[in-house]
């Protein structure tokens, strides 16, 4: 009978696995995204999800041990780390960390203010440095542990103080911390060998060369199984202290961005120590995004409920998806988290409603379409942003004209934004349009004339073109 329930379960297990990637599969190819790497933990039972290739163009499929860049999923492990240094009395978690290096280049040594940073304030995002500073320095945006602004520059700070107490390089304390500890054995902060054939950016000598640099704040090179082994020791709290797990997961800031505009997402949303917390109307959940660029990433984890996900893409797009994937695996919830990043369309629903209609009817005909869907109903909304994000995506996906429709209709609605103007003209770039590109270059410099990036496209086109 035990066996007939156990075969049971794993039938059910599998259809509705099967049934996820059916959900799954049309989002990839709506937003464009080439592949999907993921594990679900449930209790006991983990699923598995490897769907599409590594990259746009490539056919290399995604695997199990396919390696990605886990972006800012790096802080989480390093957070933990740095716990279990602090759980065996190496670091204080609010010592002030200056105490430690005795100085620090990055930071202005006439403003005392530097000197109060402790790895408690780092580790909750309340340092008072920005997010990343310039080449020479990082300039405080206010008093330390006043408010909250994430920052990659706190973590770079922070690596540097336990390297110099453990004396060990980020990776080998990461490797004797956690890695090993937790049998990640394909992950790293820096390039290893072994990655060649299975890193979705490749092995070319660029790209190895690119990967080598260690960061705490962005380094982290894994897969979603390693990852998943991962948040199940924060699940469990394996290798912390019962009251160290407590703190690391309790509220310790509200994550009201210094800044940024207050969202409804505010309400919900804390920091602790090295993950975001949530709470919804099934408890906390703690998470973190990745932004590398092309490398999208997401993991949440509730350990009341013995429940977590972890996913990594190699697209533009791959957060617009987050409250999709959330819903295909646990039972549908007011997702805080997707919504305070700011990754999906502030206005889903008129934003979806749009793109059907547009597929439908044609992207020359968004104005007319606009209208309609305005007529029937009034809380229809296109906020800038989004509409820029869809040409976006339809770029991504080789829908080039379909994509200057897009922005050209956004440029129409807002003839005074100067992304507008920009993202028109990076589609004639990629297309080599170079008379054109340079035209909406120069007009979107001339509305925003800190686009510096423009001004080198501009420079090196028209270089190019005599």
């Amino acid at each position: 009978m035990k066996k007939s329930f156990f075969i049971l379960a794993l039938c059910l297990c599998f259809s509705t696995l099967k049934a996820q990637e059916q959900t799954l599969k049309p989002l990839l190819a709506e937003y464009g995204i080439p592949g999907i790497q993921l594990v679900c933990i449930k209790g006991n039972q983990v699923q598995n999800v490897y769907l599409g290739v590594i990259s746009r163009g490539s056919a290399q499929k995604v695997a199990s041990n396919t390696i990605f860049e886990a972006a800012s999923l790096s802080k989480c492990v390093f957070a933990y780390a740095v716990l279990r240094l602090s759980d065996r009395g190496i670091l204080n978690l609010d010592t002030p960390l200056i105490h430690y290096v005795g100085s620090y280049e990055r930071f202005d040594s006439k403003d005392p203010r530097y000197g109060r940073i402790t790895a408690r304030m780092v580790l909750r995002h309340t340092s008072g440095l920005p997010n990343w500073g310039d080449e020479q320095s990082a300039k405080l945006l206010f008093t330390p542990d006043s408010t909250y602004s994430y920052s990659g520059e706190g973590y770079q700070y922070l690596q540097r103080v336990v390297e110099k107490l453990t004396g060990k390089t980020l990776d080998a304390l990461a490797q004797q911390e956690v890695f090993t500890p937790l049998g990640m054995t394909n992950s790293s902060y820096t390039w290893q060998d072994k990655f060649g054939g299975l890193s979705a950016f490749g092995n070319s000598p660029e790209a190895v060369s690119g990967h080598k640099k260690q960061q705490a704040a962005a380094s982290l090179l894994t897969c979603a199984h390693d990852y998943a082994l991962f948040l199940q020791a924060v699940m469990t709290g394996k290798g912390l202290k019962p009251q160290t797990l407590q703190i690391m997961l309790s509220k310790q800031t509200a994550a009201n961005w210094f800044g940024h505009r207050l969202k409804e997402a505010n309400k919900h949303v804390w920091w602790g120590l090295g993950m975001a917390l949530e709470e919804d109307e099934t408890g906390i959940w703690a998470w973190q995004w990745g932004d590398n660029g092309d490398f999208k990433n997401f993991c949440i984890v509730n350990p009341a409920k013995k429940e977590a996900l972890v996913y990594f893409t190699h697209s533009n797009w791959g957060l617009h998806i987050t409250t999709d994937i959330l819903n295909a695996f646990f039972s549908k919830q007011t997702w805080w988290s997707p919504q305070w990043n700011g990754y999906q369309f502030d206005e889903k629903p008129s934003m979806l409603a749009f793109w059907a209609q547009l597929d439908k009817q044609g992207y020359d005909h968004a104005t007319e379409i606009a209208q309609t869907l305005k007529q029937q109903d009034t809380a229809f909304n296109l906020p800038e942003g989004d509409v820029n994000d869809l040409g976006g995506i339809l770029q991504g996906k080789g829908m080039k004209k379909e994509a200057i429709a897009i922005f050209q209709f956004n440029i129409m609605r807002h003839p005074e934004s100067g992304v507008a103007y920009d993202s028109l003209a990076e589609v004639y770039d990629e297309m080599n349009e170079k008379e054109l590109a340079i035209k909406y270059y120069k007009k979107s410099i001339e509305l925003n004339p800190n686009n510096t990036y423009g001004m080198g496209r501009v420079k090196k086109l028209e270089s190019e073109m005599k």
